[in-house]
């Protein structure tokens, strides 16, 4: 990971000199090195936003000025601010604090809070107008047109009393039912990210001791297929969302699926850059090859050269491979991270059925659209708006609370899950050179470049 750090901030620094305090002073919050243009990220929730100081923005090293500039409208940028989607980040000792804070109740509620307030700005529009607009054109009816029409509309109180009930375990269903794919889905990328650590670990200290023998086949399909299991990770990212975790590729209605595809094509061999080696022609064919629109599934591909590896490399004890026991834990592994694709491509390619989705939608729409006739005879015209609107506004919320985390992999920060991935490979490697096992690497010259000019600084982002 610090090699991609390197690699990065040296661009930066050497095509812009001027740009080295702006990024200084920015931060880095994920650890990754970020353009200036990004925003950083020091809250709980990212969301996915446009304007700065209405959320936070992912930060992505290969978000570059070109990329990010997609010609964002106001209309879009107003959707985007209005839809905005937030990600739990991984917790650590600091987050739990705050998030268990005796005064979390007050803080909540707070103005600043209720203006970030993710659930508000997604209900406001159209629910909430709609149902406003509806309530109050009954206030109006009622007050001031009932000696033409001979008596106010209204419907007796009972007649939302009844249904709530019913509605209420459907609300109920739907969200647990969507909360059990959710937690799926983390169980999958936990499972991927223990699989990962598991292979790694096998394949470094399994296959017999490579020092001072680098240009042996046996370690050149061992440096390789650790860089495959870092791919896999990443290509099942893109394989399972729709922009890759990339908040600065768009997502309007006028954003055709060709130019969607391209975007994240591009983001994705950047991605990949950071893995392989652009430099030497073998990786930069794997890299062309494997975000070849002709890959279906590229996931699926990244695990079958892995077999091809374990096959023809690893399962051959005389070019020094491994023991036929050791081979077939190799084996196993690829077939849980098999397990694993499979899995979440059930996830992703199943929604709650769709019948009882939509249902329950109309259900709840109908119920909210007729509470206004039932509490105006209750509470008069001066609170039926702001009751109707309060009450739908919690139902709504868990309607729709339930309807985000049925596709999990929309709001799991599945980019810090591959650099979960990647910190676990690089503490592998140095582990296994400190072991002897590997041989020890000349310091690389951007890195050098880079320690030498920002110090500590860098050496503190990448730990």
């Amino acid at each position: 990971m610090f090699g991609c750090v390197a690699s990065r901030l040296y661009f930066d620094v050497c095509a812009a000199p001027a740009r080295v305090q702006d990024l200084c002073t920015r931060g880095f919050g994920s650890g990754l090195a970020v353009p200036a243009q990004t925003r950083r990220s020091d809250s709980d929730l990212i969301t996915w936003q446009v304007k700065k100081g209405d959320g936070y923005v992912k930060e992505m090293p290969w978000a570059t000025q070109e990329s990010s500039n997609t010609g964002f409208g106001c209309g879009n940028a107003l959707a985007r601010w209005l839809r905005g989607t937030p990600i739990d980040v991984d917790y650590d000792f600091r987050r739990w604090r705050r998030h268990q804070v005796a005064t979390r109740h007050l803080q909540l509620w707070g103005l600043r809070n209720v203006f970030r307030w993710d659930l508000l700005r997604r209900l406001i529009f159209p629910d909430l107008l709609w149902l406003g607009s509806v309530s109050g054109l009954l206030c109006v009816y009622n007050v001031h047109m009932t000696s033409l029409a001979g008596g106010i509309l209204s419907l007796p109180l009972v007649s939302v009393t009844l249904p709530s009930f019913a509605l209420g375990l459907l609300i109920t269903f739907k969200t647990q039912s969507g909360y059990h794919r959710f937690i799926e889905g983390r169980e999958l990328w936990n499972g991927l990210v223990r699989e990962s650590r598991a292979l790694s670990s096998r394949i470094l200290l399994r296959v017999p001791g490579t020092a001072g023998i680098e240009c042996t086949p046996v370690f050149k399909s061992q440096q390789h297929t650790l860089k495959l299991i870092r791919s896999f990770a990443v290509s099942l990212k893109y394989h399972l969302t729709e922009d890759g975790c990339n908040p600065h590729i768009e997502l309007g209605s006028r954003t055709t699926e060709e130019e969607v595809r391209k975007a994240t094509t591009r983001a994705f061999k950047a991605e990949l850059g950071c893995i392989w080696d652009t430099g030497v022609l073998e990786e930069r064919g794997f890299i062309d090859r494997i975000s070849a629109t002709s890959a279906a599934n590229r996931p699926l591909q990244i695990l079958h050269e892995i077999e091809h590896l374990n096959s023809s490399v690893f399962c051959v004890p005389k070019l020094g491979g491994l023991d036929p026991p050791a081979a077939n834990e190799v084996d196993r592994s690829i077939t849980k991270l098999q397990n694993v694709l499979g899995a979440c491509e059930k996830i992703l390619r199943t929604p709650i059925y769709t019948p009882y989705t939509r249902f329950t939608s109309r259900f709840l729409f109908i119920w909210c659209n007729l509470l206004p006739l039932a509490l105006f005879p209750v509470v008069g015209p001066d609170l039926t708006v702001p009751l109707t609107l309060t009450i739908s506004f919690f139902m709504l919320g868990i309607e729709d609370i339930g309807s985000r985390v049925e596709q999990p992999f929309d709001v799991l920060p599945l980019w810090q899950y591959c650099e979960e991935i990647d910190t676990s490979l690089d503490q592998l490697l140095e582990h296994s050179r400190a072991l002897g096992r590997l041989p020890q690497l000349a310091e690389n010259p951007q890195d050098k470049f880079i320690r030498e000019k920002l110090g500590p600084f860098v050496s503190s982002i990448s730990v």
